[in-house]
C-alpha cells in the first residue's frame, strides 16, 4: 500500500492490490500515509498456491478495477 501511495505521490499512477486477510494493514497503511480515502484492490486468499489458470482468472476479474482505477481523475 505505502509503495503505490508513494508512486501516486511522485505523479505515478497506481493501484495497490491487497490480499483479503491484510486489508486491516492497507487501511491503517491509508490512515497513517495521510490517504484515508485511497482505493485499491482486494483479492481472495490465497494467491500462492494458485495454479497459473487460476491467477489468469483472477487477473481477468480485477483487470477492469484496475484500469478504472489509473485512469481516473485526480
Amino acid at each position: 500500500m505505502r509503495d503505490a501511495i508513494e508512486l501516486e505521490w511522485s505523479g505515478v499512477p497506481s493501484v495497490a492490490i491487497i490480499a483479503e486477510p491484510l486489508v486491516g494493514s492497507a487501511e491503517a497503511m491509508k490512515k497513517l500515509s495521510g490517504m484515508p480515502d485511497y482505493p485499491y484492490v482486494v483479492v481472495p486468499y490465497p494467491v500462492g498456491s494458485l495454479s497459473p489458470e487460476e491467477v489468469r482468472a483472477r487477473a481477468k476479474d480485477i483487470t477492469p478495477r484496475i484500469i478504472e482505477l489509473l485512469t481516473r481523475q485526480a
